[in-house]
């Protein structure tokens, strides 16, 4: 059995690693160590999308994910929607929680008018990218919640940087779209058509 030993390691380092790792060693069982829940999080969801078997526990304040071939063929899994090849549907790249540059308070009505917007168009955006502060959009008392709810509920996939969450302190509030890593955003953003930077 292998060790892969990520503890100190932040976005998108432990998943780099374990995909490394996974190519290297196709066939053996491995364990990854990791310090945080994002890492934990990341590494589980990336194993499980090349069709292995993940599990982990905790202990002493380190998860402990083990990693093992599947029966399941990598390419008979379904990508996640907005990876799953190109359209001529754009992805919003969210960088701030407030649009444009100059007044704050404007700058932030702006922004919830533009995703309130968003969920009136007959034409959806295939996914949205929240970074940075754009990811203090997707929290609890987010202006813009209800809406980027309505977006989900439309097929709209929201990735919110998880690293950006911890930075802001904000993981627990975190409440609208599926916690992501660079990793997989790079996917996404390399597997679309169009990107438009908010």
């Amino acid at each position: 059995m292998k060790t892969i030993d990520c503890r100190g390691l932040s976005c998108p380092e432990p998943v780099l690693r374990t995909r490394n790792a996974l190519s290297e060693f196709p066939s053996e069982i491995m364990t990854v160590v990791i310090d945080n829940e994002t890492a934990r999080e990341n590494v589980l969801r990336f194993a499980r999308s090349k069709g292995r078997t993940a599990e982990w526990q905790e202990k002493d304040g380190l998860f402990y994910i083990s990693i093992a071939e599947n029966n399941a063929d990598p390419e008979d899994l379904p990508l996640p929607q907005a990876v799953a090849g190109k359209d001529k549907k754009p992805v919003l790249f969210i960088s701030t929680a407030e649009l444009g540059q100059g007044s704050s308070e404007l700058g932030q009505i702006l922004m919830r008018n533009f995703i309130y917007t968003l969920t009136k168009r007959e034409e959806m955006p295939r996914a949205i990218v929240l970074m940075n502060s754009g990811v203090k959009l997707s929290i609890s008392d987010s202006p813009v919640i209800e809406e980027l709810e309505d977006l989900l509920g439309k097929g709209v996939e929201i990735l919110v940087c998880g690293t950006c969450l911890d930075y802001y302190e904000l993981k627990n509030c975190h409440k609208a779209g599926q916690v992501s890593n660079i990793y997989d955003i790079s996917d996404l953003l390399f597997a679309a058509d169009r990107v438009i930077t908010i």
